[in-house]
């Protein structure tokens, strides 16, 4: 229908509501609620016939959307960074912008600028009025950025022959013979503020689309937008950084030192550069403001008379604000993202008045003012002084920064000796909606009961036995724990812990044996040693009672800390930790001792996810990974470059760390150089930071060791090692004392650590939790390595010593058999990679990349390029036409296949290979080689 007008279309966001009246002789009546979905022009015949544009308002009846907003859709648009036409066309008309005048010639623009943003592609349906557009620099396949939020304000479908006018128009012709129908008007625009792989992480991406034209999918299987966001307006929302186009009316700064200043040098001269600020509150009122901010951070707990001074302050602007907003238009002073122009003036106001006045004290700031005026610090407790052991523990720090939801978990004292073993909690199924609801982040406190789970085990001392920051859930299938053994019981659901404290002995806890492989004395003998030092149940009481009258919820298995009001009670759980805070020691939430069991084919489809392979390829090098790890070997991945065996590395070690957290804490990638030595893989003396002794040399952990320990917690971690491109290293010179440890043997280093030598040692050799100067290699530890085939000469030069701790896993290139009279199997090939790619290639391209391919491969032995390089070169021919396949495939050629060729010997015959292909530019492929390569063809070759 058609309503409103120009006030709506140009001030009214879309997803707003909408009331109308209707104008009766007996008086006004409300005619409905709606929710205004944007507009679009579109040309009706006037009183006399004569068609005129008109803007027509898309209205939905309120009901009709349970009364929320309407999500847009929001479509990605990754650019690759360098050269290219997309680039080219992103750069002179979404960031440089149009010239109103340029397209008003060809197509009546509906946006009243100067200078116009627009986007074209080839989509034959324009998207709809109040969706976005995600802009982002594309740095190959998992690289890059997001940079520009845009919405479609305007978008249609234009005719050939009007499309191809836009196109010249706006100059997009000039680096492309592409057409682009569809034709998007872009208001406003935003730059992105949001870190890519967060976004990833919960979109459940794992990688940049292939096309620059997609709309997101916000519901992905293994995605958890839901969770974090409560629709696709709010996710949009708050990505929404500062305003770019069109310019805002007034300045908006980039920081707090412009807006400082900006508001300096429009401040009237004729009074103190400090403002009258001074005037009306005093110096003396600045002084102590500046003495409450000293050392503040939002969210801090905050003393008394603190929070006295920042109420003062929230008082203060509250009752200047009107004033101020009127200041801020008369004096034409601006904005710093988020705060409104009043707040921007006070803040520079103030902290121009600090530092003219000279106080002592920490200067206001964004945040902090930020934090003033909505009260996120809290009010800590009064006169209660606490040692320097408490206020710097970890948990304490964490629980005060954080600020997690905190749970308390009880159990029988046997149950947490697995919980030790495998650094994590359970759950029956029965107590499935707690374990949906718990959240990597939160915190517990781990409470044993003195009654074991059975009559064979003694009874111990009751109390907090520690606390645990949880990290990932994930679901099990044998049994760890006595009941699983003893009683067919099922704790399938796990939580793991990402960082662990107990107050117990657990040097005493032998975690390399199960629960079900100790007999009775021993299990006792270790109940005791966990429980020692525990805070007992009536003292926990006490201290709850004393901090907020409420009792330690010592009954149930699980309780939430909360407050009578239902909020988050952060009191009791802070009281209790410190009491325990001298005892409570962080051990490793991994097992040095298990070895790593487990099935990777079972989980082909999510660890491949979006990898192609040809047939059962992809199975295949899972299953002989898989094979090399369950029998203690290391993993070579080797192949022609471009078969993906880094991303493989990746993809597995990703999946290790997710689905076994009690034996991997995290991953790491490097990439091997011919400079390395022992002091890079395994550590060597380097002066100390500290400047008292800043000529003192202190043991530095390399690459390796780094894995093994925390070097911030000194705890045992087990970070799994991804090691490109192997052969590049002198293996002799860069893992000397390794190849004693990675056969199975502990080994002294030349270095001391607290006076003691440095030790590398096994998992075997170690029954209690490792000392400064040891490092303790877990038994599932492994290293992952690439090398490609075009290097497998060097692979001769490495250490037979080294190599044979390696399992070898060949990544091939796929077959290319040669052509029949009725069909090119490289052909189909290219069009089968083309659909997992989702490119739309047709038959002449297909065909023309495929003979290139073959030829590419067959040329010498050993010497082949993989998929990766291939969906390079559809990628950069798809931008064209086919009738100038042949500049643009040659192009490609070089671009994407030539770098693979430098410094191969027989690269000559593989360019000669090429040069035979009849879709390739000869003289140009050939003016390359010499170039690039140092390669000459003669004339018939």
């Amino acid at each position: 229908m058609e309503r409103g007008n120009r006030v709506i279309r140009d001030h009214v966001e879309e997803g707003r509501e909408l009331h109308f009246f209707s104008m009766e002789e007996d008086g006004v009546r409300y005619v409905g609620q709606y929710l205004y979905a944007g507009h679009f022009i579109e040309e009706l015949p006037d009183a006399q016939g004569n068609q005129r544009d008109a803007i027509r308002f898309k209205l939905v009846p309120i009901e009709e959307t349970n009364g929320e907003p309407i999500d847009p859709t929001v479509y990605q648009v990754p650019v690759k960074t360098g050269d290219g036409p997309i680039r080219t066309n992103f750069d002179r008309t979404i960031v440089d912008g149009v010239d109103r005048d340029l397209i008003e010639t060809v197509y009546e623009p509906p946006i009243n600028h100067d200078t116009l943003r627009v986007w074209g592609n080839q989509s034959t349906e324009p998207a709809e009025e109040g969706d976005y557009l995600l802009f982002a620099d594309r740095d190959g396949r998992h690289g890059g950025e997001y940079t520009l939020l845009a919405r479609v304000s305007h978008a249609t479908v234009l005719d050939d022959e009007t499309a191809a006018a836009f196109t010249d128009a706006v100059g997009w012709g000039e680096v492309t013979d592409r057409i682009f129908p569809h034709v998007m008007f872009l208001d406003p625009v935003y730059e992105a503020d949001c870190d890519r792989s967060s976004v990833w992480d919960t979109l459940g991406y794992g990688g940049w689309p292939n096309d620059t034209y997609s709309a997101i999918n916000f519901d992905r299987r293994d995605g958890s937008f839901d969770e974090e966001y409560d629709s696709i307006r709010g996710f949009v929302e708050e990505i929404q950084g500062r305003k770019v186009y069109p310019e805002p009316s007034m300045p908006v700064y980039d920081s707090l030192a412009a807006a400082c200043n900006d508001v300096r040098t429009k401040r009237p001269k004729t009074r103190s550069q400090a403002d009258d600020l001074i005037a009306q509150i005093g110096e003396a009122v600045i002084e102590d403001w500046s003495r409450a901010l000293d050392g503040f951070r939002p969210s801090d707990d905050v003393s008394p008379a603190r929070a006295a001074t920042f109420d003062q302050v929230r008082s203060v602007y509250e009752s200047m604000e009107a004033d101020l907003e009127t200041r801020a238009g008369d004096l034409g002073t601006g904005t710093l993202h988020p705060f409104t122009p009043a707040q921007t003036l006070f803040l520079a106001i103030v902290r121009n008045a600090q530092d003219e006045v000279g106080v002592p004290g920490g200067p206001l700031n964004q945040p902090r003012l930020n934090s003033i005026f909505n009260d996120t610090y809290s009010l800590d407790e009064p006169d209660e002084p606490e040692s320097a052991s408490e206020a710097a523990h970890p948990v304490l720090e964490y629980l005060r920064d954080d600020r997690p939801a905190v749970y308390k978990f009880t159990a029988p004292p046997d149950y947490w000796l697995p919980s030790v073993e495998y650094g994590s909690v359970s759950f029956e199924d029965r107590h499935q909606k707690r374990w949906d609801e718990i959240e990597q982040g939160d915190l517990a406190l781990l409470y044993s009961r003195a009654e074991p789970s059975t009559d064979e085990f003694d009874d111990q001392q009751a109390g907090l036995i520690g606390v645990g920051i949880l990290g990932e859930k994930y679901e099990k299938d044998d049994p760890w724990w006595w009941d699983e053994y003893e009683d067919d019981k099922e704790f399938s659901m796990i939580v793991s812990f990402d960082r662990l404290f107990l107050t117990g002995e657990i040097s005493a806890i032998d975690t390399s044996l199960g629960i079900d492989e100790k007999d009775r004395s021993t299990i006792n003998r270790e109940l005791r040693a966990l429980t020692a030092n525990c805070l007992l149940t009536d003292e926990a009481n006490t201290i709850c009672l004393e901090t907020s009258q409420t009792a330690f919820p010592a009954q149930g298995m699980f309780a939430r800390f909360r407050t009578d009001d239902g909020e988050i009670d952060y009191d009791r759980p802070r009281a209790l930790i410190k009491a325990m805070a001298a005892d409570l020691d962080e051990v490793p939430t991994v097992n040095v001792h298990k070895p790593f069991e487990g099935a990777l084919t079972d989980h082909e489809d999510e660890i491949l996810k979006g990898l192609h392979f040809p047939g059962e390829q992809g199975r295949e090098i899972l299953e002989s990974v898989e094979t090399s790890l369950n029998a203690g070997k290391h993993v070579l991945l080797t192949g022609p470059p471009g078969t993906g065996k880094t991303e493989i590395a990746e993809r597995v070690c990703d999946h290790l760390i997710e689905h076994h957290p009690y034996l991997f804490s995290d991953f790491e990638m490097t990439t091997a150089t011919a400079d390395w030595s022992t002091f890079d893989t395994v550590g060597g003396y380097m002066p100390t930071e500290d400047d008292e002794t800043e000529s003192d040399l202190s043991f530095t952990p390399g690459i390796v060791l780094n894995r093994l320990k925390n070097n911030r917690t000194g705890v045992q971690s087990n970070e799994l090692t991804i090691i490109d491109e192997l052969n590049r290293a002198d293996i002799d010179k860069a893992f000397g004392q390794l190849f004693t440890l990675l056969s199975g043997q502990s080994v002294q280093l030349p270095y001391t650590v607290e006076g003691e030598e440095v030790e590398l040692a096994t998992y075997e050799d170690v029954d209690t939790l490792a000392d400064p100067h040891q490092y303790i290699v877990p038994n599932s530890w492994r290293i992952f390595a690439t090398m490609n085939a075009y290097d497998k000469t060097s692979l001769y030069e490495m250490s037979y010593a080294f190599m044979r701790r390696f399992a070898f896993v060949r990544v091939p290139a796929p077959e290319l058999e040669e052509p029949t009279s009725q069909e090119d199997p490289a052909a189909d090939l290219v069009h089968e990679y083309a659909r997992a790619w989702e490119l739309d290639v047709g038959p002449t391209r297909a065909a023309a990349v495929g003979r290139v391919w073959r030829q590419t491969n067959s040329a010498v032995e050993e010497r082949a390029i993989g998929p990766a390089i291939i969906e390079d070169v559809l990628q950069y021919v798809s931008q064209h036409p086919d009738d100038e396949i042949e500049r643009h495939l040659t192009q490609a050629v070089v671009s994407y296949i030539f770098p693979q060729l430098e410094g191969v010997p027989k690269r000559k015959t593989i360019v000669g290979q090429l040069a035979s292909v009849p879709d390739l530019d000869r003289s140009l492929l050939e003016a390359a080689a010499r170039e690039m390569l140092q390669v000459t063809l003669a004339e018939n070759e």
